[in-house]
C-alpha cells in the first residue's frame, strides 16, 4: 500500500464524521458529526467564528447560533433535548 492510499483513507474517515443515535446521549459532537434523535430528527452544526450554527433536520439554515456556554431547548417528537455549545463541540443531551 502506497503512502498516498493510506493518507486518502485517513482523510476520508476524518471528514466523514460520526453518526450517533438517541441511545448515545449525552454526546459531544464535532462539526462533521450527526445525531439522529428518537423520532428521526437529525442535529448537526457548522463552525462559524467560534459559534455553532445548529441545523435541525434537513435544514441548511441554522435553527440557532450558540456560543460556548449558551444552550437551546429542542422538542423533537414530544421529547425534550438540550443543545449546549462547549469550547470545541456541541453537546446533545436529553432534558
Amino acid at each position: 500500500m502506497g503512502s498516498g492510499q493510506g493518507a486518502w483513507l485517513t482523510t476520508t474517515t476524518k471528514e466523514a464524521g460520526m453518526d450517533y443515535s438517541d441511545a448515545d446521549l449525552p454526546v459531544e459532537i464535532n462539526e462533521a458529526d450527526v445525531v439522529t434523535l428518537a423520532d428521526g430528527t437529525t442535529v448537526r452544526y457548522e463552525e462559524n467564528g467560534g459559534a455553532r450554527d445548529v441545523m435541525i433536520g434537513g435544514d441548511w439554515s441554522p435553527r440557532c447560533t450558540l456560543y460556548p456556554g449558551n444552550t437551546y431547548d429542542l422538542d423533537a417528537g414530544g421529547k425534550a433535548y438540550v443543545l449546549s455549545a462547549t469550547d470545541s463541540a456541541l453537546k446533545v443531551a436529553a432534558a
